[in-house]
């Protein structure tokens, strides 16, 4: 079986197989054709003067002897050199067989085309090959294994005496559509053509193109790059970022009938999403806040980028394919925007590629864009174990960054900084004290602020013992600070069993639920489509007359509509609501009409009789 990608031209089946297959003569081909072997995209070509789309998918079934697809080197050796499609990766390990990995490093790069260095135990090109394929990296001139079609054969050779490299054969010409051509700066339009399913979707606000059916397929394109997209009547409705996963075809750039001049820039998107957070910057010292989210992906139009202000640290999180061609420009951009620190220092970037992929291999997905570890210590950081403090309502919290995972990148980094003004909301209540419950506690972000603001007691429940130790930290940190750890009690267990352990009668002034969307929980796993209402009527029990209650729920796509939802348990047991109200997240984590995907939960602060 041949199985390959085409270029970024337009050309004749044929006329490419004569090209890249030239050991299939005329008649050979012609067979092929009429015995029905040859797809493109899934679907059958019967002519081989039919013309083919740019980076369309072609399977052949060879019948009798399979065409020499690898180099003629069958030999094993401990170094190669390859050219694959340009990755984010700097460089990683990749598994080649059982028990067998190979070192690769990134050290060249042209236009849409890298150069890797492999190293490690000895391999032969086919394992080298197979490796790469699986790693979604095939080699270009591979065709067996998804490479781009280029004629010249694999683009693989055993490096001896470092001579590899300088072997392999750049090809040229037009490598995908929708890329820009670096020397020339021309950029190619290519058209994405949507089912008026997703038109309507888009039309209606939602930045992101589904898989279906009545789309082309969006593996025609090369990540990350820019296409103009079309309805099946050929009428621009928009721009996009190729995605090109299973789950995801692009994330939109710009709607409507655009020409690529009139498309918003990255820089003037960057200045829109630090305008709106100017006021959470301009003074520091008086607001006691420096950690805060400075872009907001899809709620910014800076799709799949996710930056975190985290004291003298910018955390730049990406988390689509489509944004690994933008990523550079949105750094150079706040390189340029917010040259320094609101106190007056430079900042330090660090970059984490929190992309999905498949197999066991392992990627360097984390990287010091500006600074670094010194450089933060000279803006006068506290370091505790593995991060930092950052500060919020003038309170010391630890967060992670994750430099020290550099091939295990975590969305998350120990302060969820969505729920600011959830704090400030529940330790207004706190001030009038009062015993509070917070379940899924975390690091104890709640807890610390409610301590601070009056509450007499505080129980924190959560399962990882990890988040319960640096919420122990996070309590004696602020000592000096109105907080007493000595009225804080951690318990750790399923807070579904620490209710239901609850003495006849024992009650809490407030309690905030803010639960994970799924998680192991011993035998009782735990889901919040299925669990949260039972828990919700379990606490409801156990909340005072003119009690709190803060509920929050992240599952994505559309709310729970969990004010009906509390409504009707409070009927249900007979607690009369006394007033209920939104309780979203702050004005850094904007929501976009049409996307409740991209909000970070749902969340409402309810008081009882």
């Amino acid at each position: 079986m041949l199985r390959f990608r085409l270029p970024g031209l337009v050309r004749p089946l044929g006329a490419w197989l004569a090209d890249l297959v030239p050991s299939i003569d005329r008649s050979a081909r012609k067979r092929l054709f009429e015995e029905g072997r040859i797809r493109i995209d899934g679907r059958l070509l019967d002519r081989p003067n039919q013309d083919c789309p740019a980076g369309g998918l072609v399977e052949i079934d060879v019948v009798g002897e399979v065409p020499e697809a690898l180099s003629a080197d069958r030999n094993r050796h401990e170094r190669w050199a390859v050219l694959v499609d340009a990755l984010p990766w700097p460089g990683g390990t990749l598994a080649v067989g059982r028990n067998v990995s190979l070192d690769f490093e990134r050290i060249e790069r042209r236009g849409d085309l890298a150069l890797l260095v492999l190293t490690g135990a000895e391999c032969s090109a086919s394992e080298v090959c197979d490796g790469l394929a699986q790693a979604s990296m095939p080699v270009v001139g591979d065709l067996m294994r998804g490479g781009l079609g280029v004629a010249g054969g694999v683009r693989i050779e055993a490096e001896v005496d470092g001579e590899g490299t300088s072997r392999i054969a750049w090809p040229s010409g037009k490598i995908w559509q929708g890329s820009t051509n670096e020397e020339t700066g021309e950029f190619a339009v290519a058209d994405f053509s949507v089912s008026q399913e997703t038109a309507r979707a888009v039309a209606a606000g939602h930045p992101w193109v589904l898989p279906d059916d009545a789309s082309d397929p969006a593996g025609r394109f090369r990540r990350g790059s820019l296409v103009r997209i079309v309805d099946r009547g050929d009428v621009a409705i928009g721009w996009a970022h190729v995605e090109g996963t299973t789950r995801m075809a692009a994330r939109i750039w710009a709607t409507g009938e655009l020409d690529r001049r009139s498309v918003p820039s990255v820089e003037s998107r960057v200045a829109r999403a630090i305008a709106r957070r100017r006021s959470l910057f301009v003074d520091v010292q008086s607001s006691g806040t420096n950690a805060y989210r400075l872009i907001h992906g899809e709620g910014d139009d800076l799709p799949g980028i996710f930056v975190d202000c985290l004291g003298p640290l910018l955390r730049i999180l990406v988390s689509g394919w489509s944004s690994i061609e933008i990523r550079e420009r949105v750094i150079a951009a706040l390189r340029v925007q917010l040259p320094l620190t609101p106190e007056g220092t430079p900042w330090s970037m660090l970059e984490l590629l929190h992309l999905r992929t498949r197999g066991a291999h392992q990627f360097e997905r984390v990287r010091w864009v500006e600074g670094g570890l010194d450089a933060l210590a000279e803006s006068g950081v506290d370091r505790v174990g593995e991060g930092y403090w950052v500060e919020e309502a003038g309170l010391r919290y630890s967060v992670d960054p994750g430099w020290d995972s550099t091939r295990t990148p975590r969305p998350g980094f120990g302060l969820f900084v969505d729920q600011r003004d959830n704090r400030e909301r529940t330790a207004k209540s706190a001030g009038e004290g009062g015993a509070w419950l917070n379940l899924f506690a975390h690091t104890g972000a709640f807890s610390v602020s409610l301590l601070a603001a009056g509450a007499e007691r505080v129980v924190s429940v959560d399962l990882s013992r990890p988040y319960l130790e640096r919420l122990e930290g996070n309590l004696i940190a602020n000592q000096d600070r109105g907080v007493d750890p000595a009225l804080h009690r951690t318990v750790r267990g399923d807070v579904r069993h620490y209710l239901e352990s609850l003495g006849e009668g024992e009650t809490f002034r407030g309690i905030v639920i803010d639960p994970p969307t799924a998680a192991a929980a011993g035998r009782r796993f735990w889901s919040i489509k299925q669990d949260l209402e039972p828990l919700l009527s379990a606490t409801i029990e156990r909340l005072e007359g003119g009690g709190t209650l803060l509920v929050t729920q992240n599952r994505s796509g559309p709310g729970l509509g969990l004010d009906r939802v509390l409504e009707a348990l409070c009927e249900r047991v007979g607690r009369p609501l006394e007033q209920i109200s939104k309780a979203p997240a702050g004005l850094d984590h904007p929501s976009r009409k049409g996307f409740p995907e991209g909000d970070p939960f749902e969340g409402w602060l309810v008081t009882l009789r």
